[in-house]
């Protein structure tokens, strides 16, 4: 067989060669983010009248009677500890995910879905699934110490995951609206004035006089407008390229993170964990001269 036949052409994504110390910093960095994005004082949640999820078949509410305190969520970052430095991750990854979903659960069985936690969740356990995966001819070792091989693979899971979550998410708007998304596009530079006017209602204060002009633009022309949510829909629907090579996910990564600060600017819509993951994971600020040199 021929190199040509072997070797991956620049657009198929193929699994990157972190080094230990690059995923060691990621180990740390989604820890920290896991830990903060969970709602740990769970009291006012006594109901679940909107089941979302395990909610159809599970009373969550038991959180609200008994929130997790500073004893619970120490142990948590104590077997956290065991993830970042790599001895038993998937034990230490098992109680922030027991958490991460039992917690998120219940808060999105609340009439209103928090989509960050969808994400943050979804990454620790495909990172989970990949540390207690079997392997052939591999003894208790691996699941004690695994290799760098094993650490890469859940590094990579993590990064797919981000990746289809912003596809999917471009593909549902498409899917949702018959296709007609970026046609109606203009619609949401009107919800802007509706997002401004409920925000003075609540604090007697407009929004900066630029962001007025901005939304003002939006609304009188209706071709700008699907030009800007347009761009919005683009960089969703190409998520996938962060799996293409280093240099591929520093871009596409930065694009994911202008997207949520434009948002957040313009639409008062905060999508913090999201940027940390991608920041993490796409843009992985320690494997910066790898992705300047070229390397995989």
């Amino acid at each position: 067989m021929s190199e040509a036949a072997v070797k991956p052409r620049w657009w198929q994504p193929v699994r990157f060669e972190w080094s230990a110390l690059e995923m060691l910093v990621m180990r740390l960095g989604f820890a920290a983010l896991a830990f903060w994005n969970i709602k740990w004082e769970t009291r006012p949640f006594t109901t679940q009248k909107f089941p979302n999820g395990l909610a159809h078949f599970f009373d969550f509410t038991w959180l609200a009677q008994n929130p997790p305190g500073d004893l619970v969520q120490g142990a948590v970052i104590a077997f956290l500890v065991l993830y970042v430095i790599g001895i038993l991750p998937a034990l230490g990854l098992l109680p922030l995910a027991f958490f991460s979903v039992s917690i998120g659960t219940l808060l999105n069985s609340q009439g209103a879905i928090n989509h960050s936690w969808q994400l943050v969740t979804m990454m620790g356990l495909a990172q989970l699934m990949v540390y207690v995966w079997p392997r052939k001819g591999a003894g208790v070792s691996l699941w004690i110490k695994p290799d760098l091989e094993r650490h890469r693979q859940a590094v990579w899971a993590a990064l797919i995951v981000i990746a289809a979550s912003y596809v999917v998410c471009g593909v549902v708007k498409i899917v949702n609206s018959d296709g007609m998304w970026l046609h109606r596009a203009p619609w949401l530079a009107v919800q802007l004035y509706k997002t401004h006017y409920s925000a003075f209602y609540d604090t007697l204060s407009m929004p900066p006089e630029w962001l007025q002009k901005v939304t003002e633009i939006l609304v009188q022309n209706p071709n700008v407008a699907r030009l800007v949510f347009g761009a919005g829909l683009f960089i969703e629907l190409a998520g996938f390229v962060i799996l293409i090579n280093r240099r591929w996910a520093l871009i596409g990564g930065l694009a994911i993170i202008a997207l949520h600060l434009s948002i957040s600017k313009i639409m008062s819509l905060n999508f913090e964990a999201h940027m940390l993951a991608v920041l993490i994971y796409a843009v992985n600020l320690p494997g910066l001269v790898k992705t300047w040199r070229g390397e995989r």
